[in-house]
């Protein structure tokens, strides 16, 4: 898990370094990606979305090159929202392993 967690937090940090214009397509993509990963009941899942959403910055660098350095929050915020989705459900599944 914590190699997905530093995944998702190199592709989100990184294009927040960007001085380009536009880039509110990328904000509201990483935004979905927190989305589908807090409604993931299992790792699977969200290393599933982990996977789309690398896939998906891969295809479209053009548009990652273009966040503009007001959207860092905006980011930041979904980034959050997106590893704090992935530790509960990595944490439920510990502990039900334990059980």
């Amino acid at each position: 898990m914590k190699l997905a967690q530093a995944t998702l937090i190199a592709l989100i940090a990184l294009p927040t370094l960007a001085c380009d214009s536009g880039g509110a397509e990328y904000v509201k993509k990483m935004e979905e990606f927190a989305e589908k990963s807090c409604a993931c009941k299992d790792a699977e899942c969200t290393t599933k979305v982990t996977k789309e959403m690398g896939e998906w910055v891969t295809k479209n660098q053009e548009i990652v090159s273009k966040v503009k350095p007001d959207d860092t929050e905006k980011l930041t915020a979904a980034t959050t929202k997106m590893t704090e989705c992935m530790t509960k459900i990595a944490t439920d599944a510990a502990g039900a392993a334990a059980k």
